[in-house]
């Protein structure tokens, strides 16, 4: 299977959109998905975001690589979609939609956590400059 910054990078290309232009009208860099950094983890911002550009994207697709890339207007896979197809079992399919959901929960755990330092940061800054 591949990663899901290659399945951004598939949307891209099944589009017909140049790369450099794909990432600028979703307000990313390009940079994040060459080389090393395309392995890196993709956060669920970026997801929402792309998720509300392409409308057409299947969300289970973008964050599992399961099914297929497109759906039809009512949630369901077209006919004619790119050949991006996994076989897994239905048991298969529920651990790996839970490992990614669990994914998602800690990469928002952690930005609550360092949004949390930044709050205490800001009041303590808030504080300081409340003695003077």
């Amino acid at each position: 299977m591949s990663g899901i910054k290659e399945r951004v990078l598939l949307i891209a290309e099944s589009k017909g959109i140049n790369k450099a232009v794909f990432f600028e009208e979703l307000g990313l860099s390009y940079a994040n998905f060459k080389g090393v950094q395309k392995y890196s983890a993709l956060s669920s911002d970026t997801m929402v975001i792309i998720l509300n550009k392409y409308v057409d994207i299947s969300p289970v697709w973008l964050l599992m690589g399961i099914g297929e890339m497109y759906k039809n207007d009512f949630g369901n896979m077209r006919d004619h979609t790119i050949p991006y197809q996994q076989t897994v079992a239905s048991q298969d399919k529920d651990s790996l939609m839970v490992d990614s959901l669990n994914k998602v929960i800690n990469a928002l755990e952690q930005t609550i956590r360092s949004q949390e330092k930044t709050i205490l940061a800001l009041e303590k800054q808030i504080s300081f400059l409340e003695k003077k």
